[in-house]
C-alpha cells in the first residue's frame, strides 16, 4: 500500500512539475515577445497587435498574435507591414528552437521617391523555423512558402509555386572559434523559387515563367538595423559584399549558371561581376528574331559568332561563357548592355 501511495504521489509531483514548467515557458515566451517589442519601439518602430494568446498544452507552447502591424516612420521609406495572424510554437523541453507561421497573407507599404507603394501577398502555407544562441540572438532561420501570390501596386502580379529561404552563420574554416565566426564570419544565405510566373512580360524572349531559380551565397559584413542609405553605405565602406557561390536560373528555353561577387557603388546600385555559362542561346536568339527585337540578318551574324564561342559541357549541352556585370547603373553581358539598374533602396 505504501509503495502504491508513494507511486501516486511521485506521479502527481511529476505532473504538477510539468504543468508549472509549461506555464513558466509560456510566460517566458510572452516576456521575450514583449521585450523584443519594447526594444524595437526604442529604435523608432511602431508595433501594434491584439493581446497575445497562449495555447497548446501539454505538448507545446503556442503564442498567437492577431492584427499585427510593424512600422518604422523614422526610416526614409517609412515601411509598414500588416499581418492578420502570426503564431510561434516551441516545445517546452527545447525553447531555443521556434517554429512560426503566418496565416493567409498580409500587406507591405513603403515610400519610394516620395511615392507610396504597396504589396499584397497571399499564401496557402507560410512556415518558418529559427534557432537562438544562449544570448537570445537568432542563429539560423528557414522559411518555406507555398503558392505565393504577390500583387504589387505598380505592376502585374508575381506568383511562385514554392519559395524557400535559408540563413545561418558561415561554417568555420580551419578554426574552432565558433563564437567569432557567428559574429563576423559571414552569413550563408540560400534562396530557391520553383515555377515563378512574372506577369506583364509576355513579349520577353524567355517568356514569363522561370522554372527554377536558386542562389547560394555568403553575405560578408553587418548591416545595422533596417537597411537604409547610411547603414548600407557603412556596410559597403567597411568591406561588405555578397559572395555568390552558385546561381542557377532555368528560364524558358534558356538557362544560366554562374558565380561571382557583388557590392554597392556610391549610389547604392549593385556593382560586381559574375562568371556565367549560358545554354539555350540558339532558342533565345530565335525568340529575339521572332519578336522582331533584332532583325534576321543581325541574328544570323550573332548566331555565327556565338557558335564560334560555344563550348560543350559535361552533359553534352553547348554553352557560351561570358561575364555578367553590374556597373555604372547598368547590366552587361560581355560588352552588350542589357538593362538599367537603380538603387537597392529605390529612387536615389
Amino acid at each position: 500500500m505504501r509503495i502504491l501511495f508513494g507511486g501516486i504521489m511521485a506521479l502527481l509531483l511529476i505532473i504538477g512539475g510539468y504543468v508549472y514548467w509549461w506555464h513558466h515557458v509560456a510566460d517566458r515566451l510572452v516576456d521575450m515577445a514583449e521585450n523584443w517589442r519594447e526594444q524595437r519601439i526604442s529604435e523608432g518602430y511602431e508595433i501594434r497587435h491584439n493581446p497575445l494568446v497562449t495555447s497548446g498544452f501539454p505538448y507545446r507552447v503556442r503564442i498567437t498574435a492577431e492584427a499585427v502591424s510593424i512600422a518604422n516612420p523614422t526610416h526614409v521609406q517609412a515601411p509598414r507591414v500588416d499581418i492578420p495572424v502570426f503564431w510561434a510554437v516551441v516545445q517546452p523541453w527545447r525553447i531555443n528552437h521556434v517554429i512560426f507561421g503566418v496565416e493567409g497573407g498580409g500587406r507591405a507599404d513603403w515610400l519610394e521617391g516620395g511615392e507610396k507603394k504597396g504589396l499584397d501577398f497571399t499564401t496557402s502555407s507560410a512556415l518558418g523555423s529559427a534557432t537562438f544562441n544562449t544570448r537570445g540572438r537568432i542563429r539560423t532561420v528557414a522559411v518555406d512558402i507555398l503558392e505565393l501570390s504577390a500583387r504589387p501596386s505598380w505592376r502585374p502580379p508575381v506568383t511562385a509555386e514554392r519559395l524557400q529561404i535559408h540563413g545561418r552563420p558561415k561554417s568555420p574554416e580551419n578554426t574552432g572559434d565558433k563564437k567569432g565566426n557567428e559574429e563576423g564570419g559571414g552569413q550563408q544565405i540560400a534562396v530557391r523559387a520553383d515555377n515563378m510566373i512574372i506577369e506583364g512580360i509576355d513579349d520577353f524572349p524567355l517568356g514569363k515563367r522561370i522554372e527554377d531559380f536558386s542562389l547560394s551565397s555568403i553575405l560578408y559584413g553587418t548591416v545595422r538595423k533596417l537597411p537604409a542609405a547610411d547603414t548600407l553605405a557603412e556596410w559597403r565602406d567597411t568591406g561588405g559584399y555578397l559572395d555568390i557561390q552558385a546561381l542557377n536560373i532555368d528560364w524558358g528555353h534558356g538557362a544560366i549558371s554562374g558565380k561571382g561577387a557583388l557590392t554597392l557603388d556610391d549610389r547604392l546600385r549593385p556593382k560586381g561581376e559574375l562568371e556565367t555559362r549560358i545554354s539555350g542561346y540558339e532558342a533565345i536568339l530565335a525568340a529575339l528574331t521572332e519578336t522582331r527585337q533584332i532583325d534576321a540578318n543581325a541574328a544570323r551574324t550573332i548566331g555565327f559568332g556565338l557558335s564560334l564561342l560555344a563550348k560543350e559541357g559535361d552533359d553534352g549541352k553547348r554553352y557560351i561563357a561570358l561575364p555578367l556585370s553590374a556597373q555604372d547603373g547598368g547590366v552587361y553581358l560581355g560588352p552588350v548592355y542589357l538593362m538599367r539598374l537603380g538603387s537597392v533602396i529605390g529612387n536615389k
